[in-house]
């Protein structure tokens, strides 16, 4: 028989912490687990595998970095990767994988999906119309329609629907035709010893702070008194393939603090109160309560029922309304977690159906007022 957690005498959270066979259920005794109502105050965090896509990549530098800490990273782009990993590689084009809600083949065959959106998209769209570097020849790309294009192709990462973007290009146009960048970066900041001026427009993502600032490399001088990074000039035939990687310490810099923003704090608390009041409460009956699932599984109702979840509970609407249109029990969307199919519900069991029953008299009230 298995024994309760003496923190909080709560089986399901005792069954939820990750040494529960080596844990005394003492606080003191497990630094992982707190007790139910601090359940995902964790080292450990409620998303720790977000979902992200890296466009126009294919080096799968950045890629690599997040894959390192656990996240669900694809680097996309219509070459090949050159970063040595097939399976992480979605070689079509992006455009339509932005919205998320898609499913993919990576390059060695396998199919994926995404059920809802990306939690971040880092985009490095072509600069070659759109560099300042190559101003002498924007006369023709202008007139022939390729600038136009690389604009347009910029501004669907901007427009994309995704909670968190950055969106890199060295110096050029499109600070003038969209807006200024966040932030210009140098590789020298971050352990590399290169120049190279980087933009970075980004959207609910903090700047990139410097974490190993190194002497700049000499430049070389140019006719007319001009100088360029040295680097610049070389690489033959792969020249330009070599000049648009992300420099590895930009890249781990990107990793290590962009990917940090899904995952909870310990200083931190996202734990909400619950609801644990019986149906009875919300002047609802179990017949009435029938009735509402019925209308939500039509799907008739989809939109009005994520209004009324999200109003219930924003961190667990989704579960909500799956639990609903898929009939599934707490402990059946717990399983889904064990599988690694959805991401661990931060609320115990009684907590769970609480919220569940708070959302049917929202739902319900939604109904009436169209006479439903």
């Amino acid at each position: 028989m298995r024994t309760k957690c003496h923190t909080c005498l709560c089986r399901t959270c005792l069954d939820t912490c990750c040494d529960r066979k080596n844990c005394g259920g003492k606080k003191e005794a497990c630094g992982k687990y707190r007790g139910f109502r601090q359940l995902d105050i964790f080292e450990q965090d409620v998303k720790q595998n977000m979902h992200i896509l890296l466009a126009c990549e294919e080096s799968q530098r950045v890629c690599i970095e997040f894959r390192r800490l656990g996240h669900e990273a694809y680097s996309c782009d219509i070459e090949p990767c050159s970063g040595g990993h097939p399976e992480w590689h979605i070689q079509a084009d992006v455009l339509p994988l932005l919205d998320g809600g898609c499913s993919f083949r990576t390059a060695d065959g396998t199919e994926h999906g995404i059920n809802g959106k990306w939690d971040m998209i880092i985009a490095f769209p072509p600069c070659t119309h759109l560099a300042a570097s190559g101003a002498k020849h924007f006369g023709q790309k202008r007139r022939d329609g390729r600038q136009q294009q690389g604009i347009d192709f910029f501004m669907r990462f901007v427009n994309a629907d995704c909670e968190r973007t950055a969106i890199e290009n060295p110096v050029g146009i499109m600070s003038g035709l969209y807006r200024k960048p966040d932030q210009i970066i140098q590789p020298y900041e971050f352990g590399d010893p290169f120049e190279k001026r980087t933009c970075l427009w980004l959207k609910n993502l903090e700047p990139l702070k410097p974490t190993n600032m190194v002497n700049p490399p000499e430049r070389q001088k140019l006719p007319g008194g001009k100088t360029m990074p040295a680097w610049y000039s070389k690489g033959g035939k792969d020249r330009q393939k070599n000049r648009s990687k992300t420099f590895p310490g930009i890249a781990k810099a990107m990793a290590e603090q962009w990917g940090m923003v899904g995952r909870l704090s310990p200083q931190e608390p996202q734990y909400q109160g619950a609801p644990r009041h019986p149906i009875e409460y919300y002047g609802l009956t179990d017949e009435r309560v029938t009735e509402l699932e019925k209308l939500i599984q039509s799907g008739i109702y989809a939109s009005i029922a994520s209004q009324a979840a999200h109003t219930a509970n924003e961190m667990i609407a989704e579960y909500i309304l799956l639990s609903i249109t898929q009939n599934k029990s707490y402990d059946a969307l717990r399983v889904k977690w064990e599988l690694k199919e959805l991401d661990r519900i931060p609320y115990c069991r009684t907590d769970f159906y609480g919220i569940r029953r708070y959302f049917f008299s929202i739902f319900n009230e939604k109904m009436k007022e169209i006479g439903k």
